[in-house]
């Protein structure tokens, strides 16, 4: 019995561990590398993780403010009750995929925050140099 304790609190540190260290990832703005290019140059390494937002929800266009207008084409979140994909895309004047604003409606499974603690996905320009750049995570953060 009094293994089975032991064990049992073993396992609770460890997820504990696991959780304060993924949700300490979330408690700043960060940067990540992005591109649209491969290692070498060759065009198509452009589905990146970039990490996790803050407690608060956060707009895709303040997530997205520090990145160059024309080299993303959309964020996708996982969206848990649901489990199902959501996404934003970039409708921006000029923007890579001439993506119209009515992709972004809920109706078609688009977002218009981005839920506090929700890992993205960010979708560049295939060919876009590679960069790094800062995710604003909160309302008020700023990119430098």
């Amino acid at each position: 019995m009094q293994r089975r304790i032991i064990a049992v609190a073993a396992i609770g540190v460890g997820v504990a561990t696991i959780l304060g260290a993924t949700l300490g990832i979330a408690v700043a703005k960060h940067s990540n590398t992005v591109g649209g290019r491969c290692e070498g140059g060759a065009p198509g390494c452009n589905i990146h993780y970039v990490g996790v937002i803050k407690a608060q929800p956060v707009s895709p266009a303040t997530f997205t403010q520090c990145l160059p207008a024309a080299d993303w084409i959309g964020i996708y979140i996982w969206d848990g009750p649901t489990q199902k994909w959501l996404h934003y895309f970039n409708t921006n004047p000029g923007n890579p995929g001439n993506y119209p604003s009515y992709l972004n409606s809920p109706a078609t499974g688009g977002i218009s925050t981005i839920p506090g603690f929700s890992g993205v996905v960010l979708i560049m320009r295939p060919g876009a140099a590679n960069q790094t750049v800062t995710f604003l995570d909160a309302n008020g953060e700023t990119c430098n």
